[in-house]
């Protein structure tokens, strides 16, 4: 799952009595826990707990070093699923008659012969201003500045019609002592003023010159980024002097509100492609020629967030995180109680005597995030390939790389489909679906409180955001197949500050009004840590999972009509609101 725009944290601190029985209980876990490392028999047509196992262990393998968008192992990972995909059959529905669908990955520069041109004067980039666009560069055309006062200031928000389509110039903001910056983003107000800026081209004003470092990294990016296909406006950082400049007098005296001159630009990028992230997308055709040309689509995301160049101990880090941060990095750095010392100490100390001492890690494997459900759809196509009656509508596979760093692959897919896109009537999404246990914190309530898993544990969302008609679908597949599970859909509250509905790949459907459901067993003390491992996995209840997600596929696939969409839909290009 791709981690908050800000870590948050909602965890509470940890009963006495269950603290001091984690060293005892997770101790017992580990001298019973399944290997550290496993080669399985060949997979087989039925879904099954065993070749859930076979197939996590290549998949969160060390050997491919956490996966990350952008890297060699992401390209490595991927290729493992289309090796799988090609043998069981499926049709490619990738480019040029592949199953791979490339991601526009590029290492963007700033061009440094690029201008702004205000009221006569020329001011150019890389000393007077810098620019970025994750899409194709709309240039600015006579924009018009409206100067919107001191950034993040929440009290007297400008009408959003008043900064639509303008430039609004932002002075820096302060920061009194005291600040919670956590608090002040879930707050009414933050979110009230960010809605007021939707439109707007957003400048903030910087010192009296760009830092080097700022300037070193735009004209020579250190990393890759994802360039959307579709044109947006650029984003501009900017000196004192290119402010003053557009408001035709000094900031210092401006009035928020108040308007000031004409920008026009010519910014340009230089794009050097690097072909290191891919969707992998397969197609099951439906056994109905009036139906087959529309879709069902189920999905993952196939990529993690890499490795360390520090190597940590393994079994302190799992103690640390257990105690006292719960929800791994959905809880926010804090340093620790003496009590909780005591317990960190005793539990490393248990941990390290069943494994024979420390063990240096530096991997971040993503068992659960989010191999648990990229081996998932493994299984739910193998099987569904095999079974000798078809679905009568078509099934697309789609596993979406580049989740964590900002729903990249899903972005792509949605935005350049392989099918058209008003033909795909449903999306069932797994992230995370490994967990659950009754020890795993797995969000926070909305009364402050926190959430646990349990038997049968298994949350949902957005199954009825757009559609009634599939929530009550994926409710009756549970109860008529007997799955036995209990649904949680607390995470999914409208308002929900740690914005799940939002955070992985199935909103880049649901923004196009295609409904969906999200399958999550939730957040653990192992989320984006070292310590998420194949040995920690859940095999039963990835394997229940997986036969609510083919259930509820084939049901969706075979009605007589398409799912209902009864609910508002959302603007496919505004903000993601939980």
């Amino acid at each position: 799952m791709t981690p908050a725009p800000i870590l948050r944290s909602f965890a509470r601190v940890v009963a006495v009595v269950l603290v001091a029985a984690l060293p005892v209980l997770l101790s017992a876990q580990a001298t019973k826990s399944l290997p550290l490392k496993y080669s399985g028999p060949p997979t087989k047509a039925p879904i099954t707990r065993e070749d859930l196992m076979t197939r996590l262990y290549v998949y969160a393998d060390d050997s491919l070093m956490g996966r990350q968008v952008g890297t060699e192992y992401n390209v490595r990972a991927t290729a493992y699923i289309e090796r799988e995909v090609r043998r069981l059959g499926l049709k490619p529905g990738g480019d040029n008659g592949t199953f791979f669908q490339e991601l526009p990955l590029m290492l963007r520069a700033l061009d440094t012969t690029s201008t702004l041109t205000i009221d006569g004067q020329t001011f150019v980039a890389g000393r007077d201003f810098l620019a970025r666009a994750s899409t194709r560069p709309q240039q600015l055309q006579n924009v018009e500045v409206i100067y919107g006062g001191m950034a993040l200031d929440t009290m007297n928000i400008l009408a959003n019609a008043a900064v639509r389509g303008k430039i609004v110039l932002l002075s820096p903001a302060q920061f009194g002592p005291g600040f919670d910056q956590i608090k002040f983003v879930a707050s009414n107000g933050y979110q009230a003023y960010v809605a007021s800026l939707q439109g707007a081209i957003v400048v903030a004003v910087g010192a009296e010159a760009l830092s080097p470092n700022a300037v070193r990294n735009a004209v020579s990016p250190p990393t890759t980024t994802f360039v959307r296909t579709i044109e947006a406006p650029i984003l501009l950082g900017i000196t004192r002097r290119v402010a003053d400049a557009m408001l035709g007098m000094s900031v210092d005296n401006a009035t928020k509100g108040m308007t000031g001159r004409r920008v026009s630009s010519d910014v340009r990028f230089i794009d050097t492609p690097r072909p290191l992230g891919r969707n992998v997308v397969a197609i099951l055709e439906g056994s109905d020629p009036k139906l087959r040309g529309q879709y069902v689509a189920v999905g993952a995301h196939n990529d993690h967030v890499g490795f360390s160049r520090r190597a940590v101990d393994h079994d302190s880090v799992k103690a640390f995180m257990q105690i006292v941060r719960p929800q791994g990095a959905d809880n926010a750095p804090t340093e620790p109680t003496p009590e909780q010392l005591v317990q960190v100490r005793a539990l490393t100390d248990s941990l390290r005597a069943v494994h024979g001492g420390a063990r240096l890690d530096s991997i971040f494997n993503g068992a659960d995030d989010d191999g648990s459900g990229t081996v998932a759809v493994l299984e739910v196509a193998e099987a569904m390939a095999a079974a000798r009656v078809k679905p009568k509508r078509s099934v697309i596979f789609v596993w979406h790389s580049g989740e964590e760093a900002g729903l990249w692959g899903a972005d792509h897919f949605t935005e350049n489909p392989s099918v058209p896109r008003d033909s795909i009537v449903a999306q069932l999404n797994m992230d995370m679906v490994g967990r659950g246990a009754a020890t795993d914190i797995t969000g926070s309530a909305m009364d402050g409180g926190t959430l646990h898993g349990g038997a049968g544990y298994l949350q949902l969302v957005g199954s009825r955001r757009l559609s009634t008609e599939l929530g009550d679908l994926i409710e009756k597949v549970n109860k008529d197949k007997q799955l036995g599970f209990t649904f949680d859909y607390g995470i999914d509250t409208n308002g929900h500050p740690q914005n799940i509905y939002c955070r992985s790949d199935h909103y880049m459907y649901a923004r196009w009004g295609i409904p969906v459901t999200f399958m999550t067993t939730g957040g653990h003390a192992d989320y984006h840590q070292v310590t998420d491992e194949p040995q920690y996995i859940d095999y039963a209840r990835v394997r229940s999972v997986s036969l609510l997600v083919m259930e509820s596929a084939m049901t969706v696939a075979n009605l007589d009509h398409r799912i209902v969409v009864d609910k508002p839909k959302p603007d496919p290009r505004g903000q993601c609101v939980q």
